[in-house]
C-alpha cells in the first residue's frame, strides 16, 4: 500500500476542515492502472462479446473463404454462442456439414470459451 503524498495530506486537510471532521483518516486508496480497469468495465458495460464479435468480424473471410463470406455474415456473439446470418438455402447446408470444422477452427482461434458454438440462420 501506498502512503499518501504531500499534496493529498493538504487536499485532506483542508476537505476535513471545512466539512467540520477534523479528526477523520487519511485514506490510502491504491493504485489503479488503466489496463486493471478496462478489462472490468467492458464486461460491465457488455462490450467484450462485442468486441469479440468484431475480431470474429475481421476473421470470418478468413476462416470459411471468399465464396462463402460472400453469402454470410456473423450476426451476434452472445454467451459463447455465435450465430451467422446465412443469404441460401445451399450455403446453409453446406455450412451445417462443416459445422464440427468450423466449430473446431473458431476456437482455435479466439479460444473454447469464446466460441462454444455456431449457429446458422436464414436471413
Amino acid at each position: 500500500m501506498r502512503r499518501a503524498t504531500k499534496l493529498q495530506r493538504l487536499r485532506h486537510r483542508l476537505i476535513a476542515d471545512w466539512r467540520g471532521a477534523a479528526g477523520a483518516p487519511l485514506f490510502d486508496n491504491p493504485v489503479v492502472t488503466p489496463q486493471s480497469l478496462i478489462p472490468g468495465l467492458l464486461h460491465e458495460w457488455k462490450l467484450d462479446e462485442r468486441l469479440q464479435l468484431d475480431v470474429a468480424l475481421a476473421a470470418w473471410r478468413e476462416l470459411v473463404g471468399d465464396f462463402i463470406a460472400q453469402h454470410t455474415a456473423p450476426d451476434g456473439l452472445k454467451r459463447g454462442v455465435l450465430t451467422v446470418r446465412v443469404l441460401q438455402p445451399a450455403i446453409h447446408h453446406t455450412l451445417a456439414q462443416q459445422k464440427a470444422r468450423l466449430l473446431q477452427n473458431l476456437q482455435q482461434r479466439f479460444g473454447a470459451d469464446t466460441v462454444r458454438d455456431v449457429r446458422f440462420r436464414h436471413g
